[in-house]
């Protein structure tokens, strides 16, 4: 992958919906290289193009859920895997090595919703669940993924609304088709909508300026990258806007969340790296630029089966 790639990836991540005239001129490429550039790119490091909808104003509240299983076989955990992708409120999810096996991102409507749910996800894998914990994310969180790519956007995150909006079944039925493929065409939409083009712009211009669509991305893959991603869980102490910085700034993490109801972490964070020294450099600087830190567990994410897309589910609630 050249330097130009490395561009469409990033202008990609950046707005995927771009058209394709707009990217080849930022790339410095013809429109039939760059249409060609991407189908490579398909091939091998992007996964899809999809929508962040701002699931908050549909009225859902994100969860992460941590699983350690025992005694399954690789078959019964693989059909564990295609029920947790299939199931219609569960959003990012991949297999990990470390204390869990599994980490996940559940979205419900409330916590008698949240029960129902994790009631349904116990009954499946029962035989073989040995511990299943659960964490709030609704505090704060943010997502860097141009840092894919090593480019670092300075800009801070704008405050993202959330209050329940009510949208109709036309606005919902758009959210749900560009919430998987970001790429859509407005003359599919019409076809699919029975709604003029224009009538669609309309609307998708309303749902980007309401923020109940954020953005438009791809979900990389990293591993093609030649990077590793671990996830660390840290117990933080008084203000940490020095941290958050820190985490902004640097060159691999790629996110962090921060955790409600868990006295043993309450900040999880991803980080991009090129192999356990890596891992290890950057775990030496935190330990000893931020006395007040205490990591409580680390994982390794294998890969990522579901990334951050919006479940089937909430648009039908």
């Amino acid at each position: 992958m050249d330097a130009k790639d490395k561009r469409i990836l990033k202008e990609l991540i950046v707005n995927s919906r771009i058209p394709i005239s707009m990217l080849a001129k930022k790339v410095g490429v013809g429109r039939e290289v760059a249409l060609y550039r991407i189908n490579n790119l398909k091939k091998s490091v992007i996964i899809g193009f999809f929508t962040n909808i701002n699931y908050k104003l549909l009225g859902f509240k994100r969860y992460g859920c941590y699983l350690q299983l025992k005694g399954i076989t690789s078959e019964k955990e693989a059909k564990f895997f295609e029920y947790l992708n299939d199931h219609p409120f569960v959003t990012y999810f991949g297999p990990v090595i470390g204390k869990w096996n599994v980490v996940f991102d559940i979205l419900s409507r409330d916590e008698q919703h949240l029960q129902i749910i994790v009631a349904e996800i116990k009954s499946n894998i029962k035989e073989y669940l040995e511990s299943f914990v659960i964490a709030s994310t609704g505090l704060e969180e943010e997502i860097y993924p141009t840092k894919f790519v090593e480019v670092i956007i300075n800009q801070r995150p704008k405050k993202i609304p959330d209050k329940k909006i009510n949208i109709d079944d036309v606005d919902n039925n758009i959210l749900k088709l560009l919430a998987t493929n970001s790429r859509i065409e407005y003359s599919e939409l019409s076809k699919k909508l029975k709604l003029s083009a224009n009538a669609i712009k309309y609307r998708i211009k309303n749902l980007e300026k309401s923020q109940a669509i954020l953005g438009y991305t791809i979900s990389v893959d990293y591993t093609k990258l030649d990077l590793q991603c671990y996830c660390i869980q840290f117990k933080t102490q008084g203000d940490n806007q020095r941290f958050i910085s820190y985490l902004r700034s640097h060159k691999r993490v790629i996110m962090y969340y921060k955790h409600l109801g868990q006295e043993n972490w309450d900040l999880d964070i991803g980080i991009l790296v090129k192999d356990a020294m890596e891992l290890r450099e950057f775990m030496i600087e935190v330990r000893n630029s931020f006395e007040t830190l205490k990591i409580h567990d680390m994982y390794l994410v294998t890969h990522i089966i579901k990334d951050n897309i919006a479940p089937e589910g909430i648009f039908y609630s």
